[in-house]
């Protein structure tokens, strides 16, 4: 009886330092967790960063000035060009 007294006792007096103590584990136990996923989302970044960079390249060379797309741009056939700009795109 006087044990289950002094543990309430002792638990109003220090529901601070417990729920303080816990939030810390929690925090401690989650940094792991945090660090390996911002490495993640940082790896995902720059492989999409260098996805749209291959991308921009093809465009690049498949709108230069001597391919078939400018040819027949220049030449008034937007649809062919846009076909051909298409075709360049897979091949590349």
């Amino acid at each position: 009886m006087l044990k289950q007294i002094n543990l309430k006792i002792n638990l109003k007096k220090y529901k601070f330092v417990l729920i303080y103590s816990f939030i810390f584990g929690v925090v401690m136990g989650s940094i792991p967790f945090i660090s390996k996923s911002t490495a993640n989302f940082r790896m995902q970044k720059l492989i999409q960063e260098e996805r749209k960079r291959k991308i921009e390249n093809k465009e690049k060379i498949c709108k230069k000035d001597e391919s078939d797309y400018k040819k027949f741009l220049s030449l008034g056939f937007p649809k062919t060009a846009n076909q051909k700009f298409n075709i360049c795109m897979k091949e590349q």
